[in-house]
């Protein structure tokens, strides 16, 4: 049996090892602190490297007596046996301690590590129409085939990549989201929706499946969602989260941090909401200027990043809530994600893009097989300059970096996936340039004085290792090129 596909049997029985292991442990870690402990053991006896071995230090102080993730994994007794055993298990067994071997065989093999997440627009059609959302252009006929996308999460549970994240438009319009799903049992699914077609018999189906996480758009309350997504929405999302909370079914919130709402969607009273509604995580995504009209101004300010970072700190450490903040948490990730190093984006074309904010490639999935696209030197040169800086609170070759992202598009002969998406690498370079240089004075000094446990999670991480050097060169590199540029624009 070849290398590689000895390590590929080998990951699949430790996989289910793992995962069988953390569902017996969750099916009781409700009862008592007890089992509780029996939790972070049975994480801990699973741990195979330094950083899982961190990773496990952190669940035993999360979940200890007092602390709010005693309350997050004891609420775990309420979701439904299929959810616990498919998909928290899976997704603790699948995030947290794959198999670095695995891993290593595919890195020396083909010079990649398999991405920890896959994300997959399979549709850009949409039931609502949004203020300035460009779904309602999209018919079915622009719309991946079920035997594409079934192809892509083969491919990549081929190479050990077993979380999808299904995005749109609205996932829940394409019709055979859900049999796809069923059909892929060992991985994980987690569905960004914006939750208005989740009905009584889509919540069944959820729950029966097991392996799948609903994350439900919102843009704070009432009044912000429904003068976004239109009137009657929240109502809506609301009555959503009811009707899964009363499956048992897991689910998450998505919000979109901008300018204008950092306040809102922070706020102790939206946290207890989502606690309240039985939500057991959250992702905050600050406003990229990306799609339809891009404005600048609705990016959250410097100051407000951090406001950002802070306030996602808080809810982490005072309500069982596992919130992450897409930017602000890079110190946890090593930086960014995109090109293949922990996540790409597939577009319902079929380009693959190495982030769902920028809309470049080379390849398509229909062309090519998905190793291969892994392996294009457009994705090659990104990673080839990760972590792009030294300060991981700026991890972002878009925002944080423009001349990267400028730079690694335009060497190789990227091609723009959606219409008006140049405008990231003409237009708006000299505003990103200012904005860029407004980040690294706010967020510098916060990492050098307040950040010194980040080093010993990073010490860790052999990866980030062989990266950081190239990392400063490229931070150095950009920071120079965005300085010139903007003292060119402020001499004009």
């Amino acid at each position: 049996m070849p290398e590689r596909s000895m390590a590929k049997a080998r990951e699949r029985r430790d996989y289910e090892r793992t995962a069988t292991i953390i569902s017996g442990a969750l099916a009781v870690v409700g009862s008592s602190d007890l089992a509780m402990r029996g939790l972070t053991a049975a994480v801990r006896r699973t741990a195979k490297s330094p950083q899982q071995e961190i990773i496990a230090d952190w669940l035993k102080n999360y979940t200890a007596p007092g602390n709010p993730g005693n309350t997050f994994f004891k609420n775990i007794r309420h979701l439904h046996p299929n959810v616990r055993k498919h998909f928290v298990a899976g997704m603790m067994a699948n995030f947290f301690m794959r198999d670095p071997e695995y891993t290593e065989e595919l890195l020396k093999e083909r010079g990649i590590s398999s991405p920890t997440a896959i994300l997959i627009s399979p549709s850009m059609r949409c039931n609502l129409r949004c203020v300035g959302c460009y779904a309602a252009e999209y018919d079915d006929e622009d719309d991946l085939t079920e035997d594409e996308v079934e192809s892509i999460i083969t491919q990549g549970e081929e190479i050990g990549s077993r979380v999808y994240v299904m995005l749109g438009g609205e996932p829940f319009v394409y019709r055979p989201l859900l049999n796809i799903i069923e059909r892929h049992p060992q991985s994980v699914f987690m569905v960004f929706t914006n939750a208005t077609m989740i009905n009584d018999r889509v919540a069944d189906r959820i729950v029966e499946l097991g392996n799948v996480c609903p994350t439900i758009s919102i843009e704070g309350g009432r009044e912000a969602t429904d003068a976004r997504r239109g009137q009657g929405t929240y109502d809506r999302i609301m009555a959503a989260m009811d009707r899964l909370h009363e499956r048992g079914a897991m689910f998450a919130f998505s919000a979109t941090a901008t300018s204008q709402n950092i306040e809102e969607i922070t706020s102790n009273e939206f946290a207890d909401l989502m606690v309240e509604k039985g939500a057991f995580y959250g992702w905050y995504f600050s406003y990229m200027p990306v799609g339809r009209d891009p404005d600048l101004s609705l990016m959250p300010s410097p100051q407000q990043r951090d406001q950002l970072r802070r306030g996602v700190m808080h809810i982490r450490n005072t309500r069982p809530l596992l919130v992450a903040d897409f930017w602000g948490d890079g110190t946890l990730t090593g930086g960014c994600l995109s090109g293949g190093r922990k996540y790409i984006h597939i577009n319902n074309k079929g380009d693959v893009e190495p982030c769902i904010f920028a809309h470049f490639a080379t390849d398509n999935i229909k062309e090519k097989p998905l190793l291969d696209c892994l392996c294009s030197d457009f994705f090659k040169d990104l990673r080839r300059m990760q972590p792009f800086g030294k300060n991981l609170l700026r991890p972002c070759p878009i925002i944080d970096h423009p001349a990267i992202m400028k730079r690694v598009v335009e060497r190789n002969n990227a091609y723009a996936t959606h219409e008006g998406a140049e405008s990231l690498l003409n237009e708006l370079q000299p505003g990103l340039h200012t904005y860029a240089a407004g980040v690294r004075e706010v967020l510098n000094p916060i990492w050098q004085n307040e950040m010194p446990w980040v080093h010993k999670w990073l010490d860790a991480d052999p990866e980030y290792q062989r990266r950081k050097q190239r990392g400063a060169d490229a931070d150095r590199l950009a920071d120079e090129a965005g300085d010139e540029l903007v003292r060119e624009v402020a001499s004009r």
